[in-house]
């Protein structure tokens, strides 16, 4: 193997090496006092011991990062119970208390919550709905993640001070969760600053569990309500739902809050997803990832653990550690092994240590930016929708507050489309042809009537709220005479609404006597090959008078069309056999010039479907239409082409390579029966010095000329390319 092969064979992201265990045992360090100072808070509110709801954090740091680490799309990163995810646990399981819910009715609804938690981010991984999470407003974020972190320091911050027996003065003795809570905060703070590689969460544990176990010592402590307890061991497992419990379950509070904590949940997730793709420069899965979070919840729901997704800080920690793909499934490991064999060690555990650990993690989640935001005026506004989410969490409770944010997301989304302009340009016949050659004539009518053809270049979403606006803006354009082309290339999407308006605008444009054009409506804005057929699916009724087109060029073509045939330029007359000296490289020649090109020029007839010319062929002949059509074509596939020009009667063209002979740039097809003359530039240089000169000099003037309108031509064309 070479070397190159032997660094690749090494560095793949499915190979387990020994960073991984270093990677998932600092992970860990940072998820386990989290993990289980979260299932604390929990189930101790829902009357249940401080050391069941220990061994619930663990379990779920178990199962989520096991099952994230063997089948998510996110490399290192730690999934575990969270803040957002066990607060809104706690709002909902405080109102079932207050109703007279019992322990084990509120432990049969965790599982149940979890478990259609699971179900809804599975379906909602499989549609693609991890894409949506992109559309939720950073205020609405911040307000969620504010919020909840209030929550967390109210949680801890109230039991706390209760245990402070004020009513003899100050008593030490019951101080001492509150000492140690506030110096767990302390280490957790500073280490980090002097020992960068050191965990704070590790250090707050061990030197909170130090302390606390000192100030007992000195006191003569002997609360056992203090600390954690002996943790149950993993045989005490047991169904957190049972078929009988099914029935009495309040079903409405059980998926109002799956749904919010799905939205929660899967924000929180792919938040960190982005964070650990930063760190380790790959790029996450979200289908993948919310199907094995989805997973993990159904598990941790069956088996009554705590639910949650990635965690930022023991995810950062683990990469940092150099963890890659399986240090989630040593952290989940690790977590079954102190279960098993360290259950008793939770004796030693005081539960204001983990107070601290989660107080510190609340403190870190306020984003105080909000502040900043309110007392900048451009930035007022998005303050204000923060404050709101961050009261509704503070004085009602997080599952509401969930479905103000996204209302909020789902108002403030449609409000910048409505916002956004539908129409990007407004092009008239003045400053945009189509490729078509036409002859003076021609030119001169199209001049005349060139701000009666429209083209209206549209953007954006078509939909609802938008749609109606569009109505009044093209208004203007509708009237006696007036030719409008409606191009849909950078519209993104049409819904129901937005097809029945083009319908409405179509029928109005019949009444008020204006001719519609409608060009690229593709397939994937649900047009297929029939357009006038998807019409009709919406309203079997409609009769789509619209010219529809793919291209711009042809739709611009047939709007010319349309105007030369209203003058009286009919397609008959524009298919005619048209003479040399009505050709527009004639006009304004002498009699004598057109009488000497008439005599050296070479007929040529070609039928429809053959070529004139192929790209690459050597060309040094110029080329005067007479009758029939010819298309120049660029070849852009085996089988398909771009339409440079089209050349009718009266018309010429190759003079480029009649100035200066070469390969063809493109080919040149006839599309109806043709004929034409062929000047070929030897025979002019073959003449003599007097007659070549007179001849030169007309065809310099009139090529010249061609050529300095086709300039101009290009220059419009690339301020217009400039403003796509």
């Amino acid at each position: 193997m070479s070397k190159e092969q032997t660094i690749t064979a090494n560095s793949s992201p499915k190979s387990f090496h020994f960073s991984d265990i270093s990677g998932g045992f600092a992970g860990s360090a940072v998820a386990l006092p989290q993990a289980m100072g979260l299932g604390v808070v929990l189930f101790t509110g829902m009357g249940l011991s401080a050391s069941t709801g220990a061994m619930a954090g663990l379990l779920g740091v178990a199962i989520l990062s096991i099952v994230s680490g063997l089948f998510g799309g996110t490399k290192a990163m730690i999934s575990a119970p969270n803040g957002p995810v066990t607060m809104l646990l706690v709002g909902v399981f405080a109102g079932m208390s207050a109703k007279g819910a019992s322990s084990a009715e509120m432990l049969t609804a965790l599982s149940a919550i979890l478990m259609l938690t699971g179900l809804f981010q599975l379906t909602f991984g499989a549609v693609g709905g991890g894409q949506l999470v992109k559309y939720i407003p950073n205020p609405v974020v911040a307000g969620l993640v504010t919020g909840i972190g209030l929550l967390m320091i109210k949680s801890q911050a109230l039991p706390l001070l209760k245990s402070i027996n004020m009513s003899q003065g100050f008593d030490i003795y019951s101080a001492i969760p509150l000492i140690t809570a506030c110096f767990t905060i302390f280490i957790i703070a500073v280490v980090p600053k002097k020992f960068p590689k050191v965990p704070g969460a590790l250090a707050g544990l061990i030197f909170g569990i130090s302390f606390f176990q000192i100030l007992s010592y000195l006191t003569g402590n002997t609360e056992q309500s203090w600390v954690v307890g002996t943790i149950p061991s993993l045989t005490s497992l047991h169904l957190g739902i049972s078929l009988q419990s099914l029935k009495t379950l309040p079903w409405d509070i059980v998926i109002s809050s799956s749904l919010a904590l799905t939205v929660l949940a899967t924000t929180d997730c792919l938040i960190t997803s982005v964070v650990a793709d930063a760190q380790t420069g790959e790029r996450h899965n979200a289908k993948k990832e919310l199907a094995a979070q989805g997973i993990g919840q159904i598990i941790t729901g069956l088996i009554a653990g705590l639910g949650g997704g990635g965690t930022k800080g023991s995810t950062l920690v683990t990469i940092q550690s150099g963890g890659g793909r399986w240090s989630p499934v040593v952290s989940g490991l690790l977590m079954i092994v102190l279960m098993l064999f360290a259950g008793a060690a939770g004796n030693y555990l005081p539960i204001s240590v983990l107070a601290g650990v989660i107080t510190f993690v609340g403190i870190r989640m306020v984003d105080f930016n909000v502040i900043l935001w309110l007392r900048n005026k451009n930035t007022r506004f998005d303050g204000a929708i923060a404050m709101s989410v961050i009261a509704t969490i503070v004085f009602s409770n997080l599952v509401t507050a969930v479905v103000v944010g996204v209302t909020i997301a789902i108002i403030l989304f449609i409000q910048t489309q409505i916002k956004t302009p539908i129409i990007h340009r407004r092009v008239t016949a003045e400053h945009h042809q189509s490729f078509c050659a036409r002859t003076e004539t021609e030119c001169k009518i199209l001049d005349a009537h060139a701000d009666k053809i429209i083209m209206v270049e549209l953007r954006g979403n078509l939909f609802f709220a938008t749609a109606d606006r569009l109505l009044n803006e093209i208004e203007q354009d509708i009237f006696p005479g007036s030719i409008v082309i409606l191009h849909f290339r950078r519209v993104k999407y049409i819904d129901l609404t937005g097809m029945i308006l083009l319908l409405q605008i179509d029928s109005r444009a019949a009444t008020k006597g204006a001719t519609l054009i409608f060009c690229h409506l593709r397939e994937e804005l649900g047009f297929g090959e029939k357009v006038s057929k998807a019409f009709q699916q919406i309203d079997k009724k409609s009769e789509v008078r619209a010219q529809i087109f793919q291209d711009t060029d042809t739709a611009f073509e047939h709007a010319e069309n349309i105007m030369l045939e209203r003058e009286g330029c009919s397609f008959e007359q524009r298919g005619r056999y048209t003479p040399l000296k009505e050709n527009n490289f004639c006009t304004g020649m002498p009699e004598n010039i057109i009488a000497l090109i008439q005599d050296m020029a070479k007929p040529v007839d070609l039928l429809k479907g053959s070529s004139l010319f192929e790209t690459g062929d050597y060309g040094k002949s110029l080329f005067l239409m007479l009758e029939g059509e010819v298309e120049i074509q660029l070849s852009t596939s085996e089988r398909g082409y771009k339409r440079l020009a089209k050349y009718g009667p009266g018309t010429y063209f190759g003079e480029i390579a009649f100035l200066t002979p070469g390969p063809r740039a493109a080919s040149a097809i006839i599309t109806q029966d043709a004929r034409i003359l062929e000047i070929d530039r030897d025979d002019i240089m073959s003449m003599d010095h007097g007659t070549k000169a007179d001849l030169a000099l007309s065809l310099l003037f009139e090529i010249g000329g061609t050529l300095g309108e086709e300039l101009r031509r290009s220059a419009r064309d690339i301020y217009r390319l400039e403003q796509w």
